[in-house]
């Protein structure tokens, strides 16, 4: 994988295929593995791009809190496309992904010709009760006993998670690989970026570009978000996608690609 130093960073992306590019952004936790079947399919007609945000994966990972923001990851996904090239793409966002994708169009309107939101937000969503007493436990065993020890431990105390493993075993381990592939100044100050996000559900208006958003059928707790967006987004499609949770695009690939690729082939380029 490729690293180059951008924003005052090195930052670790892979790139395949050639044509009109798309630019996948991962969630919280993630990295560039979370597309690898977006990768291999769409890299046959399609330059595809994605990229580990700082703290994650192979990119560098701050040891300061200030250098973790919204405004910052999307600087960083920003300052790349113009060190490889890119004038215009269709951003793909996924959670926290998708703050960064809503955050670039808003900034840079120019260099995005098509927006792909799957299962995030514009602004803050509900968290169930307890969440920050949890957050700040996990937060805690992290620094001290590592990142395994905070996965054990929101595994058996979430309910979101308790639920989501009981329904889908496999997920577990999933969950845990990802967020041993986390750095702990990246699971700590990454998660706190979130809360300290201004909400952009005012300005989502002013997207005037293709955009289609994802959201699977079990992840309640974006509901509400998809829904807002595609009220608020002219034009916009929601496409909900039965039986599954957070990442459609890792659970259901073929299905998720099918119909990118769809909405893909309706895009004006130039």
């Amino acid at each position: 994988m490729p690293i180059v130093h951008v924003n005052n960073i090195d930052l670790s992306y892979v790139e395949n295929g050639t044509g009109e590019a798309i630019v996948f952004l991962h969630g919280y936790t993630g990295s560039t593995k979370d597309w690898e079947k977006q990768i291999s399919f769409f890299s046959k007609n399609y330059r595809t791009i994605a990229i580990d945000h700082r703290g994650h994966g192979n990119t560098e990972a701050p040891s300061r809190k200030e250098d973790y923001a919204i405004k910052i990851f999307s600087q960083d996904v920003y300052a790349l496309l113009n060190k490889l090239g890119v004038d215009r793409c269709c951003l793909v966002g996924h959670s926290m992904g998708g703050y960064m994708a809503l955050q670039i169009i808003l900034d840079h309107p120019d260099i995005v010709k098509a927006l792909v939101l799957v299962d995030t937000a514009s602004g803050q969503i509900e968290r169930p009760k307890g969440f920050v007493e949890l957050r700040a436990m996990m937060d805690e065993l992290a620094r001290k006993e590592g990142l395994r020890a905070a996965f054990e431990y929101e595994a058996a105390n979430s309910p979101l998670r308790i639920e989501r493993f009981a329904k889908h075993p496999e997920q577990r381990e999933i969950s845990l690989n990802k967020t041993l592939n986390t750095s702990v100044d990246g699971y700590i100050y990454v998660a706190r970026s979130f809360g300290e996000w201004p909400p952009v559900t005012d300005r989502l208006g002013e997207i005037d570009v293709p955009t289609l958003i994802f959201w699977g059928e079990e992840d309640t707790p974006f509901l509400k978000a998809s829904k807002i967006m595609n009220e608020s987004i002219s034009g916009s499609r929601l496409v909900k996608i039965p039986d599954v949770g957070h990442n459609p695009h890792e659970e259901v690939p073929d299905l998720f690609n099918q119909t990118l690729d769809g909405f893909l082939s309706e895009v004006r380029w130039r």
